[in-house]
C-alpha cells in the first residue's frame, strides 16, 4: 500500500470512531425537561431552565401581581431568588 491509502484509511477510520462517539454519547446523556405548571389558591409555579445547567422555579403570585424566578445554590444548599418583576408595570396600558 501506498502512502496515500494509509492515509485515507486513517481519516475514515477516525472518521467512523467521531461518529460512534457522537451516536453513543446521544443516546445515553438525555437530559430531563420540565415545563409543568402547577396553580394552588392565590399562585402559580412553573418550572424552567435559564441554561443547560441552570433550572428555575418562577411563581406568579396572582394577589400581589408579582413574577419571582428561584433557583437552588448548591454551595449554600439553598434557593435563592434571581429576579423579581412587578406584572402591574409590565402589563400596565399606555
Amino acid at each position: 500500500m501506498n502512502t496515500r491509502q494509509n492515509i485515507t484509511i486513517g481519516l475514515l477510520l477516525l472518521t467512523a470512531i467521531i461518529l460512534g462517539a457522537m451516536v453513543v454519547s446521544t443516546y445515553t446523556a438525555s437530559p430531563a425537561y420540565a415545563a409543568s405548571s402547577i396553580k394552588q389558591g392565590d399562585y402559580i409555579m412553573v418550572t424552567g431552565a435559564a441554561s443547560d445547567k441552570i433550572d428555575l422555579l418562577y411563581v406568579v403570585d396572582i394577589a400581589a401581581r408579582r413574577l419571582n424566578a428561584y433557583y437552588v445554590d448548591f454551595n449554600t444548599s439553598s434557593i435563592e431568588l434571581m429576579d423579581s418583576v412587578d406584572l402591574k408595570q409590565v402589563f400596565a396600558s399606555n
